[in-house]
C-alpha cells in the first residue's frame, strides 16, 4: 500500500469503529482488504488494538468526573460486516495463535477438530479411521463417499480413491482425489490447500480434484472462493465465482478441459448414510415471569426445576419470552445432581457494558466425566480478550475471542468431546453466536472430580462474586451438537430431530 492507501483504509476503519460507515465505503474496504496483504494486517493491528482499548475501558471502575467527553460509542466493531474478507481476518488472527502461545497459555496437540458425519460405500485403505478427527491426521479412501463435518462448520465429502489430510478445523489438504466442500456463513475462511493452489472459501459450495502428479482443478458451484497459486513464480491470488474453474500445476495456472462436463459430475448429489443420534437434554426456558422456581422441560435426562435465591426481581424480557436477570444478588442452583454424562451447554446471554469488572462467575456446570467448567467473562488481559467467554476448569482455561459486554444478546454453545488419542484431554469446542470461536488464551484443560454433578448460575456457593446478566434458553445435552445443529437452534430457538439430521 501507499501512503494515501494507508490513511484511506484507517479513515474506513475509523468509520466502521463509529457505526457510520456506508454501504459503498463497505464494499470498497472488502475490495482493499481482499486485494492488498499488508492491508489485512493493517486492519488486524487497527482493530486488535482497538478490542483492547475497549476491554481496558470496560474493566476500569474509577468514576469519573461528569464534565469528561466520552468517546463514541463504537461497540458494533465486533459485529461481522457481511462479507467475506473481513470474516477472513478473524480466521487470520486465530490462526496466528493456534499453536502458539498467550501468556502461559499453550495449545494442545492431537486435537480433535471434525468428524467423520456420514458416507456411502466407504471403503478405506487401511484401518477404518474413529468418528472423531484430529489435527494432523490422514484419511484415505480406497472408494465410496465419505462426509466430513469439521468444527468451524465446514462440510467435505470426499470422493475415492484419495487422501485428505485434517489440518484443523479451518484447514484440511487435499493430496489426491475429489472432495466438495459447503461451507456456510459462519464458516467462511474455511481453506483446503493442495501441493499447487490454497483455496480459501468466502462463502460458497467448491470442488477440487488433485491428481497423483500434484496438479489440482478447482470448480465453484456457488459463490466465490480466493485461489493463490504455491510454489511458482506467480502466485498472485485472484477470486473465482459461480462456474468458474482453474486447473492449477507446477509451471503455473491455465484452462480446465471439458469443465461443461466435470461440472455436471460434482454437481450431483451425493444420498449419504448417517446414523440418527438420539439426544436425551434437559432445556430450562425461564418463561415464568414471577416464582422462585424455574421450571425444565427434559427428554431422557434427569433434572428438575432450578431454585432461584437473592433478589426478588429474577425476570426481565428475554431473547425468547422472558429471562432470568442476574442482578449481582441473584444466583439459582439444581437441588439433585446433575446426570453425567453432559457434552453440550448452550445458552443466550445479555452483558451490560457497565458489568463489574470483577464479576462472578454466570454458571457452573459438571460436564463429561468428572470435569466441571465455570463460564466467566475473561478478566485477565494478559491472558486473552477481555470481555469474552472464560471457561475455567481448575487451573485451566480456554478463553474466546469475542467481546460480550455490549449490550446485545449472544448465543453461547459449548461442545464437550472425548479425546481418544488423550483421555485426560478433554476436547472443547466454543460457538459464540453460531460461529466456532478461535481461542484467544488457554492454559491444560484437565479433567478432575471437582463438584460432580453440579448445575448453578449466577455464582458458586460461598463465594460473594455475583454475576450482573441475563441469561434464557439454558440447554444442557448428553451429546456433542454439531455445528449445523448449534445454528438451528440459534435461529429458532428448536432442536433438530435426529432423523432430520441424518436426512440432511
Amino acid at each position: 500500500m501507499n501512503d494515501n492507501e494507508r490513511v484511506e483504509l484507517n479513515e474506513l476503519c475509523s468509520a466502521l469503529m463509529d457505526g457510520t460507515l456506508t454501504d459503498a465505503q463497505r464494499v470498497h474496504m472488502e475490495e482493499m482488504l481482499l486485494a492488498s496483504e499488508e492491508a489485512r494486517r493493517f486492519y488486524v493491528r487497527t482493530m486488535a488494538l482497538s478490542a483492547s482499548l475497549v476491554g481496558y475501558a470496560s474493566e476500569m471502575q474509577t468514576p469519573e468526573p461528569v464534565n469528561i467527553i466520552r468517546p463514541p460509542q463504537w461497540r458494533r466493531w465486533i459485529s461481522p460486516l457481511a462479507a467475506a474478507a473481513v470474516v477472513l481476518l478473524g480466521v487470520w488472527i486465530g490462526r496466528s495463535l493456534i499453536g502458539g502461545k498467550s501468556g502461559d497459555a499453550t495449545a494442545d496437540g492431537d486435537e480433535m477438530v471434525a468428524h467423520i458425519s456420514g458416507g456411502k460405500d466407504c471403503q478405506w485403505v487401511s484401518a477404518t479411521p474413529g468418528d472423531e478427527l484430529a489435527s494432523g491426521q490422514r484419511l484415505e479412501l480406497k472408494s465410496g463417499f465419505a462426509e466430513i463435518t469439521f468444527d468451524s462448520g465446514a462440510q467435505l465429502v470426499l470422493e475415492g480413491p484419495a487422501t485428505l489430510d485434517v489440518r484443523s478445523a479451518w484447514e484440511a489438504e487435499l493430496q489426491r482425489g475429489t472432495v466438495k466442500a459447503n461451507v456456510p456463513q459462519e464458516a467462511i475462511g474455511f481453506t483446503l490447500t493442495n501441493a499447487t493452489v490454497q483455496v480459501v472459501d468466502l462463502g460458497t459450495e467448491f470442488s477440487m480434484t488433485a491428481g497423483d502428479d500434484g496438479a489440482a482443478e478447482v470448480f465453484v458451484l456457488k459463490g466465490a472462493v480466493e485461489v493463490q497459486p504455491r510454489n511458482t513464480a506467480h502466485s498472485q491470488k485472484s477470486v473465482l465465482r459461480e462456474k468458474q474453474s482453474r486447473r492449477f500445476a507446477k509451471n503455473g495456472g491455465s484452462e480446465v478441459r471439458d469443465s461443461d462436463a466435470k461440472f455436471q459430475r460434482l454437481a450431483r448429489k451425493v444420498a449419504m448414510v448417517r446414523r440418527a443420534r438420539p439426544m436425551a437434554y434437559a432445556r430450562w426456558h425461564f418463561d415464568e415471569g414471577d416464582g422462585d422456581l424455574a421450571a425444565s422441560e427434559t427428554n431422557g435426562f434427569s433434572a428438575g426445576a432450578l431454585r432461584i435465591e437473592g433478589s426478588s426481581q429474577h425476570w426481565s424480557e428475554g431473547r425468547w419470552g422472558k429471562a432470568l436477570a442476574l442482578d449481582g444478588s441473584t444466583t439459582a442452583k439444581l437441588d439433585a445432581a446433575l446426570p453425567r454424562g453432559a457434552r453440550t451447554v448452550a445458552f443466550w446471554t445479555r452483558l451490560s457494558e457497565t458489568a463489574p469488572a470483577n464479576d462472578g462467575a454466570l454458571a457452573g456446570v459438571s460436564m463429561g466425566k468428572g470435569t466441571f467448567f465455570e463460564f466467566l467473562t475473561n478478566t485477565r488481559p494478559g491472558q486473552g480478550t477481555p470481555g469474552a467467554l472464560r471457561l475455567q476448569s481448575g487451573n485451566g482455561w480456554f478463553i474466546g475471542s469475542t467481546p460480550l459486554r455490549d449490550g446485545r444478546w449472544h448465543h453461547i454453545a459449548t461442545v464437550f468431546g472425548a479425546n481418544p488419542k488423550n483421555a485426560t484431554k478433554p476436547g472443547l469446542a466454543l460457538y459464540v453466536d453460531g460461529r466456532l470461536e478461535t481461542p484467544s488464551g488457554r492454559h491444560a484443560l484437565r479433567r478432575s472430580d471437582e463438584n460432580a454433578g453440579a448445575l448453578w448460575l449466577g455464582g458458586a456457593a460461598g463465594s460473594s462474586e455475583r454475576f450482573h446478566g441475563l441469561l434464557d434458553e439454558l440447554l444442557i445435552a448428553d451429546r456433542q451438537l454439531s455445528p449445523q445443529e448449534i445454528r438451528h437452534l440459534m435461529r429458532t430457538n428448536q432442536l433438530l430431530s435426529p432423523e432430520t439430521v441424518a436426512a440432511n
